[in-house]
């Protein structure tokens, strides 16, 4: 797709699919065959939510605080965000995220964005508006989420980083 082939978007809040994955709610605000450039991925979950280091072998990936506070782990800096803080890891630079305070909100903007969506949707599950994400007292499997997210250029080098 290219520019002159994107369609307008608007979604509201409660719109969009959205995947329980990990622990948390991840809802797909915009997706690369309708913007033709990236994706835009709304996070939530309890605090503490967590995901492994991990690199990106062909996307950029940009991180919006919207709402709450949010530590973001990039290369070997760590840094706690408050709403409207941002950040962002080019290709190849090791990041991960901690959600830090209930009802905190990271919106994900990757580019280019098809490889994260098909890992996203193969990692995680359907889930129903406004419903949090389901509990659960199996943690997935790491050599699974590897073998996953390899397959779609993603690269787990590392667990959660813990509270």
């Amino acid at each position: 797709m290219t520019l002159l082939q994107t369609q307008a978007i608007i979604r509201g809040a409660d719109e969009g699919e959205t995947l329980s994955l990990l622990g948390g709610r991840y809802t797909f605000k915009a997706l690369n065959e309708e913007t033709g450039l990236y994706t835009v991925v709304q996070v939530q979950g309890p605090a503490g939510l967590a995901i492994p280091v991990h690199y990106h072998d062909l996307e950029e990936e940009g991180f919006y605080v919207a709402q709450g506070r949010v530590r973001i782990f990039l290369g070997d800096e760590e840094r706690t965000l408050d709403a409207g803080g941002f950040a962002m890891a080019p290709r190849g630079v090791r990041h991960t995220f901690r959600l830090e305070t209930p009802g905190a909100t990271l919106v994900l903007l990757v580019s280019p964005g098809p490889a994260h969506e098909a890992m996203f949707r193969e990692m995680g599950e359907p889930a129903g508006a406004r419903r949090p994400a389901p509990e659960t007292s199996n943690p997935p499997d790491p050599a699974e989420l590897g073998r996953i997210a390899a397959s779609h250029g993603t690269q787990i080098v590392g667990p959660p980083p813990s509270s």
